[in-house]
């Protein structure tokens, strides 16, 4: 028994790391200006984006279930929460600011 409630706290432990470094969110296209290929090239890094932060708020979430998170100090799991947040408004809004720029290409390219 003790055997296992060291795994389970060396695996909380190793999912929190496994949990990397945020996404970073690329830079868009002025939609305006761009070619339909740099729109295109730009789409594709905005699904990588948000696809790296889908994974990266689920590890994010699953820690939170964790012994070594229900551990932290209150400031630590403030810290935590504003960070993951963070990552999720930035998902959230690349989408919608993608979306402006396309709508932008189609006005400048009628």
């Amino acid at each position: 028994m003790i055997q296992t409630l060291i795994l389970l706290g060396l695996s909380s432990t190793a999912l929190a790391q496994d949990c990397s470094e945020a996404p970073v969110a690329p830079d868009l296209v002025d939609g305006a200006t761009a070619s339909m290929d740099q729109l295109v090239a730009n789409s594709e890094e905005v699904k990588t984006f948000i696809a790296a932060a889908d994974s990266y708020l689920d590890c994010r979430y699953a820690y939170r279930d964790t012994v070594a998170y229900k551990d932290l100090s209150r400031s630590d799991k403030g810290a935590y929460t504003d960070e993951t947040e963070e990552v999720l408004d930035a998902r959230n809004e690349i989408g919608d600011d993608f979306n402006d720029e396309v709508a932008a290409y189609q006005a400048a390219n009628p």
